[in-house]
């Protein structure tokens, strides 16, 4: 199996080292995009050079990514990190396998830890344990899954296209709505697949941007009852609730995202 990590980055010092070393300590063949301004190409083509450099295209992180998605041959699944995240090697390699082995599958998702600028775990993100609930959950503004801790098939940009680049925070969400919409069916690894970094001068810490961003992605679901899926989605997750109140006290996830 190939699989295709896209990190779309600025070339600034910080935490791509990690992103990178993450990705190549997976144990399958893996071609790690990074997509970059013209200018660092070269610069990081010697940092990195087992990574595949891509000069972007247009502006944005969401253009960058389509840059990284059009680049060479299709492969047979595809992801995207951040440049400060990290994939977790063992989870990473157990979702795909489950992807792999069930070709009914479009996309499988998992667990996100949460760590600060200096790898101080956080927390961690909910996220639905019941993949027949994404909808619901997605029409009730809830965000159901991560984006560094989902894998899919090639298909699936085939069939829905590639990211909005009219979107500079909730490109993400935007793309996740138009698989559920397409009826593509997701499926669960539970089990830990990425670390998602939060540190100061994060893009997506612009919440009132952020909160239209996510409103408009969402508006085309249609409306679905969510009350059981956000029952389940609570039960689910009682143990990520519970270690956020030992270790942060009674605060909203907002909260730790504006203070990681």
């Amino acid at each position: 199996m190939k699989l295709r990590v896209i990190t779309a980055t600025r070339g600034r010092p910080g935490h791509l080292l990690a992103a990178v070393q993450s990705v190549r300590a997976l144990q399958l063949s893996v071609r790690h995009v990074l997509v970059c301004p013209a200018v660092e190409r070269q610069r990081l083509g010697l940092e990195f050079p087992t990574c595949h450099l891509v000069a972007e295209q247009g502006n944005g992180l969401y253009s960058a990514l389509n840059d990284g998605l059009g680049a060479e041959d299709p492969d047979e699944y595809f992801t995207w990190i951040n440049d400060d995240d990290v994939l977790v090697p063992a989870g990473l390699q157990a979702a795909l396998a489950k992807l792999a082995a069930d070709p009914a599958l479009d996309a499988v998702y998992g667990r996100v830890g949460l760590v600060d600028g200096r790898t101080v775990r956080l927390g961690e993100i909910p996220v639905a344990h019941r993949p027949a609930d994404l909808p619901a959950l997605l029409a009730a503004g809830i965000m159901p899954l991560a984006q560094p801790g989902t894998v899919f098939r090639w298909r699936v940009a085939e069939k829905i296209g590639v990211f909005d680049p009219g979107y500079r925070l909730a490109g993400d969400l935007d793309y996740f709505v138009r698989a559920i919409r397409a009826g593509l069916r997701f499926g669960f690894h539970d089990a830990e697949v990425a670390w998602f970094r939060l540190h100061a001068g994060q893009l997506s810490k612009a919440a009132t941007a952020a909160a239209l961003e996510h409103a408009r992605a969402i508006e085309p679901m249609p409306r679905i009852p969510a009350g059981g899926a956000r029952w389940r989605f609570r039960w689910d997750n009682r143990r990520v609730y519970w270690q956020r109140i030992r270790q942060h006290g009674f605060v909203r996830m907002q909260t730790i995202y504006r203070h990681g």
